[in-house]
């Protein structure tokens, strides 16, 4: 009579057993997220993004927050709750400085969480069960569980892991982007700066070599008038919609239009002597 007693009370309390870890797991999951949002939210280099992810973060708090309760974590509970309004004042903040203070205490209180929330678990799985009709069929029901309850564990740790990595390759995707953006701005600051020294030594070769066609012109015709030209003079803010050779070639096709000029003027003089 004990052991029909016994046997339905031991899967009752071990049912309770596998839904409170269950919930602690999907604690532990929305914890991880709440951690990786709130390092992206601490290190976003403006404003907009370090909101963008403090409102991610403050849902996976909240989150966290609902499941310890439940689970009887009343620690990771307060944790979780002092998190999510750090969260929500970074949100609340008008400057870049104030939000990412805020975000950096959410972000500092997060691994903490983590750990509470894995020791809460451990103790919810540390339990005994005795029985005076306890026999071999019991205990090998309790050990199946707990292989379980170990393997749930494992899984949950390989997906932390997981998460983990994500998170470092993604910032050294971001870390690699940020160089190549580095990089490609200095090398079109320099080809900028190139193109500023093209622009001055040719617009002034054009404007000597302008001046001395509108000299050679008067000595050949005193009546003559060369047409000169000015578009070839620019501003260097109109430099910065081409690259190098673009300028060049500019300046080229300037100096071809000038001397054609020249040509024809000059042609006109032959005919009529």
């Amino acid at each position: 009579m004990k052991k029909k007693i016994a046997l339905p009370l031991l899967l009752s309390f071990f049912i309770f057993q596998i839904n409170a870890q269950e919930i602690y797991d999907d604690a532990l999951t929305a914890a991880s997220y709440a951690y990786s949002h709130s390092k992206k939210a601490h290190g976003a280099n403006n404003v907009y993004h370090t909101q963008e992810y403090a409102d991610k973060a403050i849902e996976a708090f909240e989150k966290v927050e609902a499941l310890a309760e439940e689970c009887g974590c009343k620690a990771a509970n307060e944790i979780a709750y002092q998190a999510r309004v750090d969260m929500q004042s970074a949100l609340e903040q008008d400057t870049y400085e104030r939000s990412r203070y805020f975000a950096k205490r959410a972000k500092d209180a997060s691994p903490k969480l983590l750990d509470i929330l894995t020791t809460c678990q451990a103790n919810a799985g540390d339990y005994a069960y005795t029985d005076e009709a306890s026999i071999e069929e019991e205990e090998n029901e309790i050990a199946e569980m707990k292989s379980e309850m170990a393997a749930k564990q494992q899984e949950l740790e390989a997906q932390r892991r997981e998460l983990a990595l994500e998170q470092q390759k993604l910032e050294a995707q971001i870390a690699e982007q940020n160089r190549m953006k580095a990089e490609l701005e200095a090398k079109r600051a320099a080809e900028l700066k190139e193109q500023a020294i093209v622009k001055t030594k040719a617009e002034t070769a054009l404007k000597k070599l302008e001046s001395a066609l509108q000299e050679l012109s008067v000595v050949l015709n005193e009546e003559s008038s060369f047409e000169t030209q000015s578009d070839y003079l620019r501003s260097e803010n109109e430099l910065k919609n081409e690259s190098l050779d673009d300028t060049k070639s500019f300046y080229v096709n300037r100096a071809k239009e000038l001397t054609q000029t020249a040509m024809q003027q000059f042609a006109s003089y032959n005919l009529e002597n």
